[in-house]
């Protein structure tokens, strides 16, 4: 008993080899690298010694990252723009959102959003699509908003042209089969269910602002 206390009075004072003890865990004087080096404390907004300059990448005067806009025969009207990278993206944007849906039945451009690449003329199925995008590493998507709907996909930049096909097809030669339209009907009203249990007050006070306008 007696050589506990006579230790623990020693930890307090500091003294002998506790007071070692005391001084090597105290707070250091210089933090030290994983390889040992030590290094006074230096703020973040300063350069840390022996580390190179970093060089970043930068585009040369042929390479301009504004989007042009061509207009073709036809009257569609073309968005193109250059990226770095081996992957690109095309969509399709048409001029047609919930604020052209009547009254009754409303709802139609939500639905047609859930029914995005289903089966088409060319493809079966969705899962047809989808492979036949996965081949290129894509992936795709659908949203509607009230003023427009976008069809996009981005993909390998090899298989722009399979990318191109399928869009024009999921866009102009939908099948809309009634087991599509059947499972879209569930999904939206458990959407629905989903909605009056935990009401998200976002879309709900967007909705009372547009009603008032």
């Amino acid at each position: 008993m007696a050589a506990v206390v006579l230790a623990a009075t020693r930890l307090l004072r500091g003294s002998g080899s506790w007071g070692c003890s005391r001084l090597r865990f105290g707070p250091p004087a210089y933090r030290r690298f994983s390889s040992g080096g030590a290094y006074p404390n230096i703020p973040l907004s300063s350069p840390l010694p022996g580390v190179p300059k970093p060089v970043f990448a930068t585009v040369d005067g042929q390479e301009k990252f504004e989007t042009k806009v061509t207009t073709l025969d036809n009257g569609l009207r073309v968005a193109s723009q250059n990226k770095f990278g081996q992957f690109c993206t095309v969509g399709i944007l048409i001029n047609s959102g919930s604020r052209y849906e009547a009254k009754y039945l409303s709802g139609i451009a939500h639905f047609l959003e859930k029914l995005a690449f289903s089966s088409t003329a060319r493809f079966d199925s969705k899962d047809e699509i989808l492979l036949t995008l996965e081949k290129h590493g894509g992936i795709c998507d659908c949203q509607t908003s009230r003023d427009t709907t976008m069809y996009a996909v981005s993909a390998d930049s090899k298989g722009l042209d399979t990318v191109v096909a399928l869009l024009a097809d999921v866009v102009l030669q939908p099948r809309l089969t009634d087991e599509e339209v059947e499972m879209t009907r569930m999904a939206v009203q458990f959407e629905l269910e989903d909605l009056n249990l935990r009401p998200d007050p976002e879309p709900l006070l967007t909705e009372m602002i547009h009603e008032k306008t």
